[in-house]
């Protein structure tokens, strides 16, 4: 049985692999030249990955504050949970880590980052490096002059957000994410908030977060891959629904964010049962209106 698993377990991993299109430095333990056992690398051997080498081309935009957690020592593990799986396709035992980062502009253009780790021989993170050079940009600050007066200062309206929840138990056959698995329930779902979403976007600048979810049964990488796998069927489908593209991210989150507990005593199926409402799909809107300063 736990050879099954385990069989399970990596045929999920290949799918994941061939499904996120990895080409060029499939299986790359080493890009830049030189890394030291303690993770140092001169900077003028740092080298990046070409962009379209990327399974996940389209990068992701970032959480700063996840970023701001990331320090010298930070296990792969724990950089994972931060900023996800890396984009490009290294190997189990790469010493590099390499992301597409996109981060919005106050014009509202869209800047594309490149973001390297290097890791020691333990595989602590303990060198970070941006391309290009101003990477992350940052907004200029000016020292405003001193007022005689005490000025007025406006604060602008938050941005209006809503978060869907969706059961992937509707969605999708039991184990399952492939398209084709997608019960009838899930499509009519997801045709109405295809729906909703064509709306939102005719507001402003909107972005879209889709989330998938696991329950706590089966291998915790397991869970993480089927929550990415679903996540991203579900972006796919409202893309092709005539949502945006440009505002859907698609990330999984595993077993990590559970909203209900249940005893690990309790009979198999009421377990399962029990859990349910972690076996999930979320999305999350955030609309900035149009007369209003982009995000």
């Amino acid at each position: 049985m736990k050879s099954l698993h385990l069989n399970k377990i990596t045929r999920l991993s290949l799918i994941s692999l061939t499904m996120l299109s990895m080409t060029g430095c499939v299986g790359t333990k080493y890009l830049s030249k030189g890394i030291t056992d303690e993770g140092h690398v001169e900077p003028e051997n740092i080298s990046f990955p070409e962009l379209e080498d990327a399974w996940q081309i389209e990068g992701q935009f970032p959480n700063s504050e996840n970023l701001s957690k990331i320090k010298p020592g930070i296990a792969k593990d724990e950089l994972y949970q931060l900023i996800g799986r890396p984009h490009f396709s290294e190997a189990q035992h790469a010493r590099e880590w390499d992301y597409i980062m996109k981060f919005y502009q106050p014009d509202n253009s869209v800047k594309i980052c490149q973001y390297k780790v290097v890791f020691d021989t333990d595989f602590k993170g303990q060198e970070f490096y941006w391309k290009p050079a101003d990477c992350p940009p940052q907004k200029s600050v000016v020292a405003p002059a001193q007022p005689s007066y005490a000025p007025i200062v406006t604060v602008a309206p938050a941005p209006l957000k809503e978060r869907i929840n969706l059961s992937a138990d509707a969605l999708f056959k039991f184990d399952k994410w492939q398209p084709e698995n997608m019960l009838p329930q899930g499509r009519s779902e997801l045709d109405a908030l295809a729906t909703k979403l064509r709306e939102y976007q005719t507001m402003g600048d909107t972005r879209i977060v889709i989330t998938g979810h696991t329950d706590r049964k089966g291998d915790d990488m397991y869970n993480m891959n089927l929550s990415q796998l679903r996540a991203q069927t579900v972006r796919a489908y409202l893309v092709n629904q005539g949502v945006d593209p440009g505002s859907i991210l698609a990330v999984g989150a595993g077993e990590t964010q559970p909203v209900q507990k249940c005893s690990t005593n309790l009979p198999r199926q009421q377990e399962i049962d029990c859990l349910q409402p972690n076996r999930r799909v979320t999305v999350d809107v955030s609309i900035r209106p149009s007369h209003l300063p982009p995000f």
